[in-house]
């Protein structure tokens, strides 16, 4: 058997199969055959949608964005289905085609996996078949700019990036730690709950903030910020934070949350 001939038959075969391929979900993205919503999708909330639905919800969203991802597409077709521009191409459709695979998994796009994982195969196929011009291109040839043309502060200054570098690392890792401790931190009062009379939800998130929503309704009618003391919640407007709108001691068993303002007593139940 000619292993040359062989794999000459395998990066031809895999280089038109992506190419004509591709040139399909192009044409869907131009066309509006994909990325596209049903009406009944609009009015789910959006905790109950699947990750199909909001996959395709999200990017067609934007017709713009989804043409730009199809010129992608096409124009790394088009230079694939000729062997001058094939390294061109199959570095472009792998810029793309490693999100999509990852997309397809992580929000478990059913009936993409398969085509979307043989696509990539393939072109990781192609690329490798010719990884010796990649690696002199990435790896062996020399930098832009060597020592000698860049001025003499330049180069005995460049070990400071052996301190710049952990710096940056450990400086935003503290800086968003904080953040997250401090403002984005989730506590037992977190999550939408429902007024089991009114049908009235009450969200607590993030930065100790607060909305108030009347039963089908999308805009809030109440919104600020809570503080918690002792076994007190306290609800402050956004409009009026110097007095209380509901100052109430509180119960939570379980997913049941009790606010009692004198002889009142208002129940909640945790939706999420």
């Amino acid at each position: 058997m000619d292993l040359k001939k062989l794999h000459l038959f395998l990066y031809t075969f895999c280089r038109y199969f992506i190419a004509t391929i591709i040139i399909s979900y192009a044409f869907a993205k131009l066309l509006e055959t994909q990325f596209t919503s049903q009406p009944s999708v609009y009015d789910q909330p959006i905790s109950s949608l699947s990750g199909f639905q909001l996959t395709w919800y999200y990017y067609g969203y934007s017709f713009w964005y989804g043409a730009v991802i199809a010129f992608a597409q096409i124009a790394s077709s088009l230079l694939l289905f000729f062997r001058k521009t094939t390294r061109v191409g199959i570095v472009l459709f792998l810029s793309y085609m490693v999100n999509i695979v990852l997309m397809d998994y992580a929000y478990d796009i059913e009936g993409a996996k398969g085509m979307a994982t043989l696509l990539l195969l393939m072109g990781i196929f192609v690329f490798v078949s010719d990884y010796r011009v990649f690696f002199k291109l990435l790896i062996q040839e020399p930098p832009l700019f060597s020592n000698a043309d860049r001025p003499n502060w330049m180069n005995k200054g460049s070990k400071v990036k052996f301190v710049y570098i952990p710096m940056v690392f450990i400086g935003f890792f503290v800086l968003l730690t904080t953040l997250n401790t401090k403002y984005l931190k989730k506590d037992e009062f977190t999550g939408a709950w429902e007024q089991v009379e009114t049908k009235d939800r009450l969200y607590f998130e993030a930065a100790k903030s607060f909305q108030l929503k009347k039963s089908c309704e999308t805009n809030s009618y109440q919104n600020g910020v809570y503080e918690v003391t002792d076994n007190q919640i306290t609800l402050k407007a956004a409009k009026d934070a110097t007095e209380a709108y509901l100052k109430a001691s509180y119960t939570i068993k379980e997913d049941v949350l009790t606010l009692i303002e004198g002889d009142k007593a208002t129940v909640y139940k945790r939706v999420r």
